[in-house]
């Protein structure tokens, strides 16, 4: 008798009376206010920074291949800068393009995106400094 006392209390607390305006929503809101065109104009010029970065790092990679004209004996790891200097400008185009995904799904998602831009400048700042430390290794002569 008392455990049937103990169900229609708990039923009861589940009724109306305690949410008369339906159940408490449990997600959270995000307090800020969704991306505007401020928002598109500052990803667009950032991604428009990126892609002359991208070139000027190529460029970089290109002229840091000159140490290997040090290597006339020999010894010098010429795969590896052939790697840094071919394979720097696919991740870069390929990294720019996976931020520009991602800020193409916050854009269709109402958030802010220039994040995402911020994001493939710094890659490509990263993949520089990767690139062009492997050719400062790879141009020693063993």
């Amino acid at each position: 008798m008392l455990h049937g006392t103990l169900e229609a209390m708990r039923q009861d607390d589940i009724d109306e009376e305690l949410f008369p305006l339906g159940a408490p929503d449990r997600r959270r809101h995000s307090v800020q206010a969704p991306a505007g065109w401020q928002d598109l104009a500052v990803t667009l010029t950032l991604f428009g920074l990126s892609l002359p970065m991208l070139v000027v790092g190529w460029f970089g990679v290109v002229l840091s291949m000159f140490a290997f004209d040090a290597c006339s004996a020999g010894g010098c790891n010429y795969a590896a800068g052939s790697v840094a200097y071919i394979g720097f400008p696919i991740a870069a185009v390929v990294s720019t393009v996976a931020w520009a995904s991602v800020a193409e799904r916050r854009r269709r998602a109402h958030r802010r995106a220039w994040m995402s831009g911020a994001g493939a400048i710094l890659t490509i700042v990263a993949l520089f400094a990767l690139a062009a430390t492997v050719v400062h290794f790879a141009a020693q002569p063993n």
